[in-house]
């Protein structure tokens, strides 16, 4: 019982490992596509062919305005090499004065670094073109892109695992069997507390049941001076929900021990108190 309660860590500890290995190739993958991104840009403007281009597209772009090149996206994604940006990927441009920050506000899930490019065909030599490249893949796109393999397998095996520590913890745990003291055909279960469980499980393996109060309370209370108050009241209590639940009984034995007996001696025992008080 208590081994069962401490290997539900083990799933615990897994599932949260897994979760964290599987972020972490997540941010990897997240990672390469913007380095991805970055150099397909570079390239991109490297290309003499692309400068003439992207110069004539200038002319239509006024001060601080952001303008999406839908012209070139092909010739952009060709420089691509990781699948899921090409579908979603775009550059914008804009055109920055006299060391004025970027005018770049658009939001994407993934972006590259602002390339500055200066040309001496511009008309002023003070003003720089501002590029960057935005991609919105789907996050079943960087899923599959990113390494899971690993992640995926620890979070099924520590579902798994669970359940079974789960169910196993359901047969054997919250509602103690008493078989091995029971006269019944049948099994019978009873909800005890943990204190009263593992008070039932010194029981159910002492010889004939039985148990010094030496032995209950330095089990049950080790650190605590003068258990034998707590010991009565305990006892009391459990006494109560065995005659209720299941017909037992724990009896006094010469003042020093308890003895959990079965139904029908539980029934002569209270027979026999009955008799000695109309006696």
């Amino acid at each position: 019982m208590r081994g069962l309660r401490y290997l539900m860590v083990l799933p615990v500890v897994l599932l949260l490992g897994s979760i964290a290995v599987g972020f972490s190739n997540y941010q990897e993958t997240k990672e390469e596509m913007h380095r991805d991104l970055t150099n397909a840009l570079r390239q991109f403007v490297i290309d003499e062919s692309r400068q003439l281009l992207l110069l004539d597209t200038l002319h239509t772009l006024h001060k601080n305005s952001v303008l999406t090149l839908n012209n070139v996206e092909n010739s952009f994604r060709d420089q691509l090499t990781i699948l899921p940006l090409k579908d979603t990927s775009h550059v914008s441009v804009c055109i920055l004065h006299n060391n004025e920050r970027e005018a770049f506000r658009e939001e994407a899930f993934i972006s590259s670094d602002t390339l500055l490019w200066h040309s001496t065909q511009q008309e002023s030599s003070n003003a720089v073109i501002a590029l960057k490249a935005y991609a919105n893949p789907s996050f079943c796109a960087m899923l599959g892109h990113s390494d899971q393999r690993l992640s995926i397998t620890g979070i099924l095996f520590s579902i798994l695992l669970f359940s079974v520590l789960l169910w196993r913890f359901r047969m054997s745990g919250t509602d103690l069997e008493i078989e091995a003291i029971s006269t019944q055909p049948s099994k019978r279960e009873i909800h005890l507390t943990p204190m009263q469980e593992q008070l039932m499980e010194m029981f159910a393996s002492a010889p004939d049941h039985i148990l010094s109060k030496d032995s209950i309370c330095a089990t049950l209370w080790p650190k605590k001076e003068r258990p034998e108050n707590t010991l009565y009241t305990f006892i009391s209590r459990m006494k109560v929900t065995l005659r209720d639940q299941l017909g037992m009984d724990i009896i006094n034995i010469r003042g020093k021990e308890y003895k959990l007996v079965s139904p029908s001696k539980a029934s002569d025992s209270q027979n026999d108190k009955s008799n000695v008080r109309q006696m």
